[in-house]
């Protein structure tokens, strides 16, 4: 029993043609999962036939605008009256300070995005997420105090984890224990190292530390795209590594 992983976004906040914002859809079990929503989510989503129908859960990483920017553009898309309505349930998960997110939203955009038509579970995850068909399993990471990590498996099959932002800790090295796909953030070239992020040594290490059997390195800022990330994770680790791009399909 495996997954299909499918790279909607793998860039930043900054402008680019090659690179949406960070977003990842996950299918398997016949459940289609957004791993974070930031811009351009929605059109990367058309372009591989899925529609927000479709989507049975998003998960923000955390609450920085690259990361979530298209949950307003998803919420008032449910509202579009000639498409065909959405009739099963959508859960929101993230972090700490979700329902507060929520809110502050719906107070700027009001009804547009207030959840009608179809059943609306909002998790605010402590640990687990109750979710049909799979275990999901968070945990906090050093970035923002919303920031968790989230390790998705299959009983008795696969498991992913996929760390949203996030400096070398101990928690992303725990949830990823033996995972089938490990998907971390590498945010720029090992010389250009800032704190709340990984280089690609350290997402080596982590890699490595949690013995998983394929890494998958996403979250480029413009610089990553012009040096060699491949020489310094294979430093710290000699399994698969593979660099994201946009529209790349995966198989766990």
């Amino acid at each position: 029993m495996g997954m299909s992983v499918t790279i909607l976004g793998s860039g930043t906040c900054v402008p680019s043609v090659r690179r949406s914002s960070p977003a990842i859809l996950l299918r398997g079990e016949g459940k289609f999962l957004l791993l974070d929503i930031g811009s351009g989510t929605l059109r990367r989503l058309a372009e591989t036939g899925t529609s927000i129908n479709d989507i049975d859960l998003i998960f923000l990483s955390h609450f920085h605008p690259d990361h979530c920017s298209d949950l307003v553009p998803f919420l008032f898309a449910t509202k579009y009256a000639f498409a065909q309505t959405r009739t099963k349930a959508l859960h929101l998960a993230g972090g700490p300070g979700l329902h507060d997110l929520l809110h502050g939203l719906q107070k700027v955009f009001g009804r547009w995005i207030v959840p009608e038509g179809y059943p609306f579970h909002l998790h605010e995850a402590k640990g687990m997420i109750p979710f049909e068909n799979f275990i999901l399993k968070t945990l906090p990471l050093t970035h923002s105090e919303s920031s968790i990590a989230l390790r998705v498996e299959i009983p008795g099959g696969k498991a992913l984890v996929y760390s949203g932002d996030t400096d070398y800790c101990e928690n992303i090295v725990a949830l990823a224990k033996n995972a089938d796909l490990l998907i971390l953030e590498c945010s720029l070239p090992e010389e250009m190292k800032v704190e709340g992020h990984l280089s690609p040594s350290l997402a080596g290490r982590i890699a490595r530390e949690s013995q998983c059997k394929r890494l998958l390195l996403t979250h480029f800022y413009p610089p990553c795209d012009e040096h060699d990330l491949m020489r310094d994770v294979k430093k710290e680790f000699t399994g698969e590594i593979i660099l994201a791009e946009d529209l790349m399909e995966i198989e766990v």
